[in-house]
């Protein structure tokens, strides 16, 4: 058995799921039968709410076989440690296997053992050898037996042979160098019908979208070689329908698409890297007007899921003509975190949410420099509840008055976010939103918008100077209008705060990660960006904050297909949540080290990647299973959390980011500087981490999150999930 290590990925089979868990599926061939679902007897569940069921029903030995599996992109020349714990109902034999998932199917390794009714571990290392993707496997050698499977845990681990405790060197700097490796190539050859070799229809919805597909072969359809494919989308229904190339995406790793399209006369056509799960989040998508020449689509992200993905074509133009051809994904290797900018951190940076003012009026000690209203009370629907109706004196107006004047006296600065329209404007008064009936729709009159936006704008200029257009607009809960009109609201709400405030900002809506990679898209082929001044975003992270950077760095790559890469991001929501996907939230606690570490690596990933604005949401939450607890009840007393969090402000606050990269995927270095003076800020994600210092860094000292400061003996230090100083 090898050393301690790295976790991958977990699987606590946990959801609302009828067949397979998130991320798990059945390899089925012959006339193998099985049958799957999910389990929540008591005493069948390991942990959490429920287990995954599997029985193999019918299968001949040799010829054919069913497996429950978990596919995912192995790294070559990596070791792995799977972990799983099964049971059965009386008594069973169960194999559990790493394989290449692709001929000649080799196998990584394997272990087999006799089950019965109590949970069973079991646990084997193997190294991966191969390039292509794999599959953990579940395998029952007992026809008819039910195999319960519970908490599996995929860590990637350090084998026995390499040298134990020797330190791992830092380098003096990162590296930006950028190699690009195709992966993947599909030239939509040879004699198909319906779809090309490696593509896929996917289609949903109720109704379902409808489409037809076929292969091209006419001169000027085809953009090389003997055909294309052709697809036409006749109707998304009441979802979707996209040509899809499934394929094993890497977590972690960055991707170049491109494909070349053109169509028979005016189409709009998206090309996406999207995760096959929830939330089903695009890695990358660029949406494009094509015609009838080729044109090249392109398109880069990173990847962030733990489960297959796939390279998608939606047309958005229902009965247009779209051939496809030539299409390459390949990997795209360079230091992702290397700085975005050097300038000094903005205060903007450090914001928070304080939603309970009036049960207090005391200011968060975290060291924060603006303030976000949302949930407090101050939206359109709240203050203009009839026509032309404002109250300033009580009521909901006296309460933005009163949160206007607490953050002004103490020094801050405030972002108001604009939105959910009243039942008597809203252009479906009967549509049921999170926020009242109406609220999700946009006004039936833009001059209702108008006249609200002019309000509050005149009302409070001088005093309000950053302005956010919607919250969540991806969201249905929060609204459900077209494109085309928040596009219009922008313009309006762009002209109304600029005439009453020309040094005023508008946030363009905040998004969230599940659709708002395509959602903001289409807002900027649209020409949303050109009546905002900033990006907005909801970045919210779990106990695996350095995703971050992936997941900030595609929606950089969204502005920049649409020229806006310059426009400062913000990041207006966010904070540490639960994962659902791996943690029953209801009883899941985060350890001590998480609560204090997770909030300031977050904090330095979104440095990193050049966030301007992150606002914590929110400072008087008061659960504190996930660390997101910030303040104690008496709304005075800082928490733990809160305190670790505020010394990394500090860290941060007015200083210049000068180089950041990361080792071997587990040690994070943030080079910065502060009116002349050099420091390193690091942490590793494995505790206990040995790291060999530069001595051209110079530095003697280590300070941690509770402000204390040790001296260097030698050229090491430890390193482990919390954030320290190298000063």
């Amino acid at each position: 058995m090898t050393g301690s290590g790295t976790l991958v990925t977990t699987s606590g089979f946990e959801g609302t799921y009828t067949r397979t868990a998130t991320g798990w599926t059945v390899n089925a061939w012959g006339k193998a039968k099985y049958g799957v679902g999910r389990e929540t007897r008591a005493g069948f569940v390991r942990s959490g709410d429920s287990s995954q069921r599997f029985t193999l029903t019918q299968h001949t030995a040799g010829v054919d076989d069913a497996h429950l599996i978990y596919p995912r992109a192995f790294g070559n020349g990596k070791t792995y440690r799977i972990s799983l714990y099964v049971r059965t109902d009386t008594s069973a034999t169960v194999e559990v296997m790493l394989r290449r998932d692709i001929a000649p199917w080799n196998v990584a390794g394997v272990k087999q053992v006799p089950v019965n009714s109590g949970w069973t571990k079991i646990e084997f290392d193997s190294r991966y050898r191969w390039n292509e993707p794999g599959s953990v496997r579940v395998i029952s050698k007992t026809v008819g037996a039910n195999i319960y499977v519970d908490d599996m845990t995929i860590t990637e681990v350090t084998p026995s042979d390499t040298a134990v405790g020797a330190a791992l060197a830092l380098p003096v700097a990162g590296g930006a160098s950028v190699t690009v490796t195709p992966v993947a190539t599909s030239n939509f050859e040879g004699t198909w019908k319906e779809a090309a070799p490696g593509w896929k229809m996917n289609i949903w919805g109720n109704p379902v979208g409808r489409y037809e597909a076929a292969r091209e072969t006419r001169s000027g359809y085809v953009y090389a070689g003997a055909s294309s494919q052709r697809f036409r989308m006749l109707s998304p229904g009441g979802g979707g329908a996209h040509l899809t190339f499934p394929y094993a995406f890497k977590k972690g790793r960055a991707y170049r698409a491109s494909a070349y399209v053109r169509s028979d006369g005016n189409a709009s056509v998206e090309l996406m890297i999207r995760r096959d799960a929830h939330p089903w989040d695009a890695a990358a998508a660029k949406t494009v007007r094509v015609g009838t020449g080729w044109q090249k689509i392109e398109i880069q992200g990173t990847y962030v899921g733990d489960v297959l993905g796939t390279l998608r074509v939606n047309s958005k133009t229902a009965g247009a003509n779209v051939w496809v051809d030539n299409v390459t994904i390949a990997e795209v290797d360079y230091n992702e975190m290397a700085p975005v900018s050097t300038a000094a951190a903005p205060d903007t940076l450090f914001g928070v949410h304080v939603n309970k003012l009036g049960e207090h009026s005391n200011w968060p000690t975290l060291g924060q420099g603006i303030v976000r209203l949302w949930n407090t009370g101050t939206n359109w629907a709240d203050l203009e509840r009839a026509n032309n109706v404002w109250d300033w004196s009580g009521g909901h107006g006296l309460r933005l008055d009163m949160y206007v004047d607490f953050v002004r006296r103490n020094g801050g600065q405030m972002l108001y976010t604009l939105g959910q329209t009243p039942q008597w404007a809203s252009s479906n008064p009967s549509s049921v939103g999170q926020y009242g009936m109406g609220a999700n729709m946009p006004p039936a009159n833009m001059e209702d918008w108008r006249d609200y936006v002019r309000t509050i704008a005149r009302r409070y200029a001088g005093k309000i100077k950053y302005y956010e257009l919607w919250n969540e607009p991806d969201f249905s809960g929060t609204y459900k209008g077209t494109m085309e009109k928040m596009v219009e609201m922008a313009r309006i709400a762009h002209e109304e705060i600029k005439a009453a405030d020309s040094s005023a900002m508008l946030v363009s809506p905040g998004l969230t990660l599940g659709q708002g990679y395509p959602w903001l898209d289409r807002f900027l082929e649209l020409g949303g960006g050109q009546w905002v001044d900033h990006i907005g975003f909801h970045f919210y992270y779990n106990n695996n904050p350095e995703v971050l950077g992936s997941q900030i760095q595609n929606v950089r790559e969204v502005m920049r297909n649409h020229g806006v890469e310059n426009k400062p991001l913000w990041n207006t929501e966010g904070g540490f949540i639960c994962n659902p996907a791996i943690q029953k939230c209801s009883t899941w606690d985060s350890t001590a080290t998480e609560k204090t570490s997770v909030n300031a690596r977050a904090l330095m990933m979104m440095w990193g990647k050049g966030i301007k604005n992150f606002n914590y949401y929110y400072w008087e939450r008061q659960r504190e299973s996930t660390g997101s607890r910030m303040v104690n009840a008496d709304y005075k007393t800082p928490t733990a959390a809160a305190n670790a969090y505020a010394e990394a402000i500090r860290w941060v606050k007015g200083a210049r980011l000068l180089d950041s990269y990361q080792i071997d995927n587990k040690v994070y270095v943030f080079r910065a500087n502060r009116n002349g003076e050099d420091y390193v800020i690091a942490w590793s994600t494995t505790p206990n981490t040995v790291v060999s210092v530069p001595t051209q860094w110079g530095v003697s000292k280590v300070r941690n999150l509770r402000g204390e400061e040790t001296g260097i003996s030698g050229s090491t230090v430890t390193l482990g999930l919390e954030p320290v100083v190298l000063k």
